[in-house]
Protein backbone atom coordinates (compact mmCIF):
# COMPACT_ATOMS: atom_id res chain seq x y z
CA UNK A 1 0.00 0.00 0.00
CA UNK A 2 2.93 2.64 -0.56
CA UNK A 3 0.98 4.63 -3.07
CA UNK A 4 -1.80 4.97 -0.28
CA UNK A 5 -2.22 7.90 2.07
CA UNK A 6 -0.34 6.36 5.14
CA UNK A 7 1.92 3.99 2.74
CA UNK A 8 3.37 7.47 0.76
CA UNK A 9 4.61 9.31 3.72
CA UNK A 10 5.76 6.33 5.50
CA UNK A 11 7.69 5.12 2.55
CA UNK A 12 9.46 8.37 2.32
CA UNK A 13 9.91 8.57 5.90
CA UNK A 14 11.70 5.63 6.20
CA UNK A 15 13.99 6.27 2.76
CA UNK A 16 15.05 9.72 4.34
CA UNK A 17 16.71 7.87 7.23
CA UNK A 18 18.56 5.62 5.27
CA UNK A 19 16.17 2.48 4.98
CA UNK A 20 16.13 0.46 1.69
CA UNK A 21 12.16 0.98 0.95
CA UNK A 22 10.00 -1.39 -1.45
CA UNK A 23 6.56 -0.04 -2.83
CA UNK A 24 4.00 -3.01 -3.54
CA UNK A 25 0.93 -1.49 -4.47
CA UNK A 26 -2.07 -1.99 -7.23
CA UNK A 27 -3.15 1.34 -7.59
CA UNK A 28 -6.55 0.94 -6.84
CA UNK A 29 -6.90 4.15 -4.89
CA UNK A 30 -6.94 5.29 -7.99
CA UNK A 31 -9.16 3.59 -9.32
CA UNK A 32 -11.44 4.23 -6.93
CA UNK A 33 -11.90 7.81 -7.64
CA UNK A 34 -12.45 7.39 -11.31
CA UNK A 35 -15.47 4.83 -10.62
CA UNK A 36 -17.22 7.61 -7.87
CA UNK A 37 -16.30 10.18 -10.37
CA UNK A 38 -14.12 12.16 -7.68
CA UNK A 39 -11.07 14.13 -7.21
CA UNK A 40 -8.67 14.70 -4.11
CA UNK A 41 -8.41 18.29 -2.94
CA UNK A 42 -4.84 18.04 -3.54
CA UNK A 43 -3.30 17.17 -6.48
CA UNK A 44 -1.55 13.34 -7.16
CA UNK A 45 1.46 12.93 -8.98
CA UNK A 46 1.62 9.25 -10.71
CA UNK A 47 3.42 6.60 -8.73
CA UNK A 48 6.02 7.35 -11.50
CA UNK A 49 6.51 10.36 -11.18
CA UNK A 50 6.50 10.16 -7.53
CA UNK A 51 8.93 7.70 -7.23
CA UNK A 52 11.17 9.71 -10.05
CA UNK A 53 10.70 12.86 -8.45
CA UNK A 54 11.74 11.55 -4.72
CA UNK A 55 14.97 10.48 -6.46
CA UNK A 56 15.48 13.90 -8.13
CA UNK A 57 15.58 14.96 -4.00
CA UNK A 58 17.19 12.15 -2.05
CA UNK A 59 19.13 10.48 -4.43
CA UNK A 60 17.60 7.64 -3.03
CA UNK A 61 16.24 4.54 -5.06
CA UNK A 62 12.97 3.05 -4.36
CA UNK A 63 11.95 0.00 -5.69
CA UNK A 64 8.49 -0.70 -6.95
CA UNK A 65 6.23 -3.74 -7.33
CA UNK A 66 3.14 -2.80 -9.23
CA UNK A 67 0.40 -5.66 -8.71
CA UNK A 68 -2.56 -7.00 -6.29
CA UNK A 69 -1.01 -8.85 -3.09
CA UNK A 70 -4.81 -10.89 -3.51
CA UNK A 71 -2.00 -12.83 -6.36
CA UNK A 72 0.40 -14.93 -4.44
CA UNK A 73 2.28 -15.73 -7.08
CA UNK A 74 2.80 -12.08 -7.42
CA UNK A 75 3.37 -11.19 -3.94
CA UNK A 76 6.07 -15.02 -3.82
CA UNK A 77 8.11 -12.81 -6.83
CA UNK A 78 7.86 -9.68 -4.67
CA UNK A 79 9.23 -10.99 -1.58
CA UNK A 80 12.22 -13.40 -3.67
CA UNK A 81 13.35 -10.34 -5.44
CA UNK A 82 12.94 -7.68 -2.00
CA UNK A 83 13.88 -9.82 0.51
CA UNK A 84 12.48 -7.63 3.10
CA UNK A 85 13.80 -7.42 6.81
CA UNK A 86 10.02 -5.69 7.72
CA UNK A 87 7.09 -4.94 6.54
CA UNK A 88 4.62 -2.01 6.50
CA UNK A 89 1.12 -3.69 5.51
CA UNK A 90 -1.10 -0.46 4.37
CA UNK A 91 -2.45 -2.17 1.60
CA UNK A 92 -6.35 -2.22 2.51
CA UNK A 93 -9.77 -1.22 1.13
CA UNK A 94 -9.99 1.58 4.32
CA UNK A 95 -13.23 3.18 3.57
CA UNK A 96 -16.05 2.20 6.29
CA UNK A 97 -18.48 4.41 4.00
CA UNK A 98 -17.32 2.73 0.99
CA UNK A 99 -17.66 -0.93 2.30
CA UNK A 100 -21.82 -0.38 2.82
CA UNK A 101 -22.22 1.20 -0.55
CA UNK A 102 -23.55 -1.84 -1.92
CA UNK A 103 -22.89 -5.77 -1.63
CA UNK A 104 -20.41 -5.40 -4.20
CA UNK A 105 -17.99 -3.51 -2.43
CA UNK A 106 -18.75 -5.22 0.95
CA UNK A 107 -17.46 -8.15 -0.38
CA UNK A 108 -14.44 -6.72 -2.55
CA UNK A 109 -13.55 -4.88 0.89
CA UNK A 110 -13.59 -8.13 2.73
CA UNK A 111 -12.03 -10.13 0.18
CA UNK A 112 -9.23 -7.35 -0.60
CA UNK A 113 -8.47 -6.77 2.84
CA UNK A 114 -8.89 -10.57 4.63
CA UNK A 115 -7.28 -12.49 1.28
CA UNK A 116 -5.01 -10.07 1.30
CA UNK A 117 -3.31 -10.27 4.61
CA UNK A 118 -3.27 -13.86 4.59
CA UNK A 119 -1.12 -14.18 1.78
CA UNK A 120 0.95 -11.50 3.85
CA UNK A 121 1.42 -14.09 6.50
CA UNK A 122 2.31 -16.90 4.02
CA UNK A 123 4.57 -15.27 2.73
CA UNK A 124 5.99 -14.00 5.44
CA UNK A 125 6.51 -17.38 6.79
CA UNK A 126 7.69 -18.89 3.15
CA UNK A 127 10.04 -16.19 2.53
CA UNK A 128 10.92 -14.61 5.01
CA UNK A 129 10.38 -15.80 8.41
CA UNK A 130 12.50 -13.38 10.07
CA UNK A 131 11.13 -10.44 8.83
CA UNK A 132 8.61 -8.10 11.22
CA UNK A 133 4.56 -7.78 10.25
CA UNK A 134 3.74 -4.12 11.25
CA UNK A 135 0.01 -4.21 9.98
CA UNK A 136 -2.22 -1.20 10.51
CA UNK A 137 -5.62 -1.89 12.24
CA UNK A 138 -8.28 0.43 13.14
CA UNK A 139 -9.43 1.29 16.57
CA UNK A 140 -13.23 0.71 15.44
CA UNK A 141 -12.55 -3.48 15.82
CA UNK A 142 -14.00 -2.58 19.54
CA UNK A 143 -16.68 0.01 18.91
CA UNK A 144 -17.82 1.97 21.79
CA UNK A 145 -18.00 -0.22 24.60
CA UNK A 146 -19.13 1.44 28.43
CA UNK A 147 -16.13 0.52 29.73
CA UNK A 148 -12.03 1.23 29.15
CA UNK A 149 -10.56 -0.30 26.28
CA UNK A 150 -7.55 -2.33 26.89
CA UNK A 151 -4.94 -2.58 25.13
CA UNK A 152 -5.77 -6.23 23.32
CA UNK A 153 -6.36 -8.05 25.90
CA UNK A 154 -8.99 -7.93 29.00
CA UNK A 155 -8.34 -9.78 31.85
CA UNK A 156 -11.71 -11.14 33.55
CA UNK A 157 -13.65 -13.03 36.64
CA UNK A 158 -16.77 -14.86 35.52
CA UNK A 159 -18.09 -17.80 37.52
CA UNK A 160 -15.28 -17.81 40.41
CA UNK A 161 -12.32 -18.12 37.73
CA UNK A 162 -10.04 -15.98 36.07
CA UNK A 163 -8.24 -15.25 33.00
CA UNK A 164 -6.78 -13.21 30.39
CA UNK A 165 -8.66 -13.15 27.31
CA UNK A 166 -8.92 -10.73 23.93
CA UNK A 167 -10.62 -7.72 24.02
CA UNK A 168 -14.14 -8.37 22.50
CA UNK A 169 -14.46 -6.81 19.26
CA UNK A 170 -17.86 -4.64 18.01
CA UNK A 171 -17.25 -3.68 14.68
CA UNK A 172 -19.98 -1.67 12.88
CA UNK A 173 -19.42 -1.51 8.90
CA UNK A 174 -17.66 -4.31 6.79
CA UNK A 175 -14.46 -2.49 6.33
CA UNK A 176 -14.11 -2.90 10.51
CA UNK A 177 -15.04 -6.37 10.13
CA UNK A 178 -12.47 -7.03 8.19
CA UNK A 179 -9.67 -5.44 10.33
CA UNK A 180 -11.26 -8.03 13.13
CA UNK A 181 -10.66 -10.99 10.81
CA UNK A 182 -7.39 -9.30 9.82
CA UNK A 183 -6.58 -9.41 13.82
CA UNK A 184 -8.07 -12.92 14.67
CA UNK A 185 -5.74 -14.44 11.84
CA UNK A 186 -2.28 -12.70 12.50
CA UNK A 187 -2.85 -13.75 16.83
CA UNK A 188 -3.46 -16.91 15.38
CA UNK A 189 -0.39 -17.01 12.55
CA UNK A 190 1.58 -15.75 16.09
CA UNK A 191 0.61 -18.71 17.60
CA UNK A 192 1.07 -21.27 15.21
CA UNK A 193 4.34 -19.86 13.00
CA UNK A 194 5.75 -17.53 15.91
CA UNK A 195 5.75 -15.12 13.58
CA UNK A 196 6.45 -11.79 14.87
CA UNK A 197 3.52 -9.05 13.97
CA UNK A 198 2.59 -5.65 15.26
CA UNK A 199 -1.32 -4.84 15.11
CA UNK A 200 -2.02 -0.87 15.47
CA UNK A 201 -5.13 -0.70 16.50
CA UNK A 202 -5.13 3.08 16.13
CA UNK A 203 -7.37 6.32 16.03
CA UNK A 204 -8.04 8.04 12.83
CA UNK A 205 -4.68 9.15 10.65
CA UNK A 206 -4.99 12.54 9.71
CA UNK A 207 -3.10 15.62 8.36
CA UNK A 208 -2.41 17.17 5.07
CA UNK A 209 1.75 16.90 4.91
CA UNK A 210 4.85 15.00 6.57
CA UNK A 211 8.52 17.33 6.29
CA UNK A 212 9.20 14.70 2.85
CA UNK A 213 6.15 15.30 1.14
CA UNK A 214 6.23 19.09 1.77
CA UNK A 215 9.68 19.36 -0.32
CA UNK A 216 8.10 19.56 -3.71
CA UNK A 217 4.30 19.57 -5.67
CA UNK A 218 5.09 16.19 -7.16
CA UNK A 219 5.15 14.67 -3.66
CA UNK A 220 1.96 15.68 -1.81
CA UNK A 221 -0.29 13.21 -0.24
CA UNK A 222 -3.94 12.83 -0.56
Amino acid sequence: GGDGYCGWATVLHLSNLGYEVAIVDNLIRRLFDEQLGIQTLTPIASLKNRVKKWKQISGKELSVYVGDICDFEFLEDAFKSFEPHAVAHFGEQRSAPYSMLDRSRAVFTQHNNVIGTINVLFAIKEFAPESHLVKLGTMGEYGTPNIDIEEGFITITHNGRTDTLPYPKQAYSFYHLSKVHDSLNMAFACEAWKVRVTDLNQGVVYGVSTAETSLDVELINR
